[in-house]
């Protein structure tokens, strides 16, 4: 049968090709001209699924609260054989079923399909399908819903993080291909792998998404029994930006999804300041099983509270409940500060790939902007098993990188994103002229974002021995430790016009080609510092901290960029606190030229000195503190390293 398949890979790239091989080529491709809109119902729709008992529930896509409802029937391949087709449940729909056991799945179809094999698999939280594990069983499948109920005490266990694959072969026959209509239905609108397809269209054989016709009509069938009669989770918690400062209300968005087997008439929700006396909202009207409740409280910080780390702790409680269940808390940390600096630039992960075509297209955008905007720090992260990659990115992927290619701006989270890194793949192929516009917006607002450290680079390079040393400086805020715990800085080194392979389009022909003598550019070549940062000397409000490294013969110093960004130190990643971990400032400094810079001359020349640093600005030459200087006497100028 099928075998065991990375289904990351999928999630990306995979889905959008499909999606452009449902548009060029309708033979080989699912068709659905034949398709027709379901019988419209004036029914009140029903939470229970036809046929099911009242401890059973009907669990994957639905619309508009009926387990039952079908959008569109005789969706069809276009080609004669069969196809196994599915849709992925996935963890977090799974999330409130936790220890509930799969005991059958439910399957629409357009019209008699015979006998079939309907399937389920699970999918490991690192996207593997298992296709050795699981359950298998063959019936026959009639129009409209059918039940499918596993033999005896075969059934499959919820557990956490873990999603299912589930699904049926579908066989299409010459007769639906003549009539234009198949056997396929489904519901609602399309929501990313939510109607799959196991064949090969072009890029080998692989589960492949169909995204532009709804959702496979495909459920789990879900013994409820163990679940409580009466239990609320909190699905969803934004409290906003991390800092803020005291007195400011905390306007916040909850989303409790009512995870019992019983409706509920009201609800309570309470919000906790450190050990604060907790603030409760009453909430009436009634919330039915498994739907949710959206609501926005808000809570004023006390105008006493102190600078530095706190949490709010938010609880959900059903009618006059006092016992909240596993689900129902969550605790959010945020900082408090009074004082703040401004940002100097800000730091662009892209987190990049040589296999991929989509990031030759965004690429260009990403240099240009970088090429105009002096506040931007751009880096470019190669994934894992590329050329250029390197091994100590590696979590950089885990954590951020949904997609590739995809950036953050100093690592820094919005609100009511569902990630923290960002993508402008749609705009880049579809609207390419609007994606600078969108990048230099997005860096505007970035550059408002409050900073509590600034960094000062001072790089010295020796041409004979390829050693370079960095002497790092900054000014705090008064306090500012007391919101970082530990001050870190990273220091990294980019390089231009780096010669590797790309995968890309083909200019004049369909498909992709490797292009062998692709230039990269600001290519993460090596980390000064440990990746995660190092530690800092602290003195008063500022810092201090010195580093070298040698740099190797084949990269050229002229066309590289030393990168510096303060952040919160850290020991070892943390999934849990990838929130936690943005960037407070951040720095850079072009090595050009740098070989032939020289110390100052402290002795008295025949016409004054002016110093100016790389930002223009006019400094004391009595009162220089370490950096890099450009000196201007008479009508020469120089740069010069002040140590």
């Amino acid at each position: 049968m099928r075998k065991i398949f990375l289904f990351a890979c999928l999630w990306t790239a995979l889905a959008l090709h499909a999606q452009q091989r449902i548009e060029a080529d309708a033979a080989t491709l699912a068709r659905f001209k034949g398709a027709r809109p379901a019988a419209m119902t004036t029914e009140k729709p029903r939470r229970n699924a036809e046929g099911l008992s009242s401890i059973q529930r009907a669990v994957g896509y639905v619309a508009g609260g009926d387990p039952d409802s079908i959008t569109l029937k005789g969706v069809m391949i276009g080609q004669a054989g069969t196809y196994p087709v599915a849709t992925l449940i996935t963890a977090d729909m799974l999330s409130t079923y936790m220890g509930c056991r799969v005991v059958g799945i439910r399957v629409a179809a357009a019209r008699s399909l015979g006998k079939s094999d309907i399937f389920l698999h699970p999918v490991s939280p690192d996207g593997t399908i298992d296709d050795e594990q699981g359950i298998t069983k063959s019936q026959r499948l009639y129009e409209g819903w059918n039940n499918v109920f596993f033999n005896g005490d075969m059934g499959w266990d919820i557990s956490e993080g873990e999603s299912l694959l589930v699904g049926f072969d579908y066989k299409e026959t010459e007769e639906m291909v003549q009539e234009q209509s198949g056997g396929l239905c489904t519901v609602g609108e399309s929501q990313g792998n939510d109607f799959l397809i196991y064949s090969d269209y072009g890029q080998g054989l692989a589960w492949y998404s169909i995204g532009n016709v709804g959702s496979l009509c495909v459920q789990l069938i879900v013994d409820v029994s163990n679940l409580p009669e009466k239990d609320l989770s909190l699905l969803y918690l934004d409290t906003g930006f991390r800092y803020k400062r005291a007195g400011e209300v905390i306007e916040m968005y909850t989303i409790a999804g009512n995870t019992g087997r019983t409706d509920i008439d009201a609800y309570t929700l309470t919000c906790q300041v450190d050990d604060n006396e907790p603030v409760v909202f009453r909430y009436n009207g009634r919330v039915a099983e498994q739907a949710t409740d959206h609501r926005q409280p808000a809570v004023q910080l006390p105008a006493d509270i102190a600078v530095g780390r706190h949490s709010l702790r938010v609880t959900v409680l059903p009618g006059d409940e006092t016992e909240a269940g596993a689900k129902a808390t969550q605790t959010v940390t945020f900082f408090v500060y009074d004082q703040t600096m401004e940002r100097q630039k800000n730091m662009v992960e892209q987190y990049n790939s040589q296999r991929e075509s989509m990031a030759a297209i965004v690429n260009p955008y990403f240099n240009s902007v970088a090429e105009t905007n002096e506040a931007v720090a751009l880096v470019n992260v190669y994934a894992p098993g590329c050329p250029l990659a390197l091994p100590e990115t590696d979590y950089l992927f885990d954590l951020y990188a949904y997609t590739v290619p995809s950036f953050t701006i100093n690592r820094s989270y919005f609100p009511g994103e569902d990630h923290i890194a960002y993508d402008v793949n749609y705009y880049a192929e579809l609207y390419g002229a609007l994606v600078p516009s969108i990048i230099d917006d997005m860096m505007r607002q970035d550059l408002l974002m409050p900073a509590f450290a600034n960094i000062q680079l001072a790089p010295a390079y020796n041409p004979e021995t390829r050693e370079l040393t960095v002497d790092v400086s900054g000014d705090m805020v008064e306090k500012a430790l007391d919101i970082f715990d530990n001050l870190s800085v990273t220091l990294l080194l980019t390089e231009n016009d780096v010669v590797s392979e790309q995968v890309a389009q083909n200019p004049f022909a369909p498909g992709t080609s490797t292009q062998k003598n692709y230039l990269h550019q600001h290519v993460l070549r090596t980390y000064i510092t440990p990746a995660l940062g190092s530690p800092v000397q602290v003195s008063g409000n500022t810092y201090s901290a010195h580093f070298s490294t040698t740099l190797p013969a084949e990269w050229d110093v002229e066309k590289m960029t030393l990168v510096g960004y303060l952040a919160r130190g850290i020991e070892q990643v943390d999934p849990n606190e990838v929130k936690q971990m943005d960037i407070t400032n951040c720095n850079s400094v072009p090595l050009a030229g740098l070989a032939g810079m020289r110390m100052v001359d402290a002795q008295p020349q025949n016409q004054p000195a002016e110093y100016y640093t790389l930002n223009g600005q006019r400094a004391d030459s009595r009162h220089l503190q370490p950096g890099i200087y450009i000196v201007r006497q008479g009508n020469q100028s120089r740069k010069v390293v002040v140590r």
